[in-house]
């Protein structure tokens, strides 16, 4: 059985609290593990500050997609935008050798919503970008458990 929750925000810094507190209590009602609550708010607060910073040419007013569902104790959330092309997955991963005060500034929100997803789409549709990540349940663990 699938379940959506479907968001539309403006590209205001001050929708970020608002909407990662109703994503995170919806989860939750939705039995999504920590993993999941956890990559729903990192994503929202990567994609959405990307946004506002870097998406427009302008400072209008523009609507920012947040699309959740689960299914099958899976999640995924994609988020949209009408803002400049940029597809994430062409970032190079920052250089974590390095010392935090060496690294360049940029691209670490992204490099840490691929590593805790379990995968991650662009795509482009006219003049909309679609970032869509999924996170699905771990597997039971395959430790015996030990006989007293």
């Amino acid at each position: 059985m699938s379940t959506q929750l479907t968001l539309q925000i403006t590209n205001q810094a001050e929708a970020i609290g608002p909407t990662t507190e109703a994503t995170t209590c919806w989860l939750e009602q939705h039995g999504a593990t920590p993993s999941m609550v956890y990559l729903a708010s990192l994503t929202i607060e990567e994609l959405v500050t990307n946004c506002i910073k870097y998406a427009y040419d302008d400072a209008g007013e523009h609507p920012i997609g947040i699309e959740l569902e689960m299914a099958d104790g899976a999640m995924r959330l994609s988020v949209s935008d009408d803002g400049r092309p940029f597809n994430p997955l062409t970032l190079t991963p920052p250089d974590l050798s390095l010392p935090a005060e060496e690294r360049p500034v940029g691209g670490l929100g992204i490099y840490m919503l691929r590593e805790h997803s379990d995968r991650m789409d662009y795509r482009r549709s006219g003049a909309t970008n679609h970032v869509t990540v999924w996170k699905h349940p771990a597997p039971p663990s395959l430790t015996p458990t030990p006989i007293s």
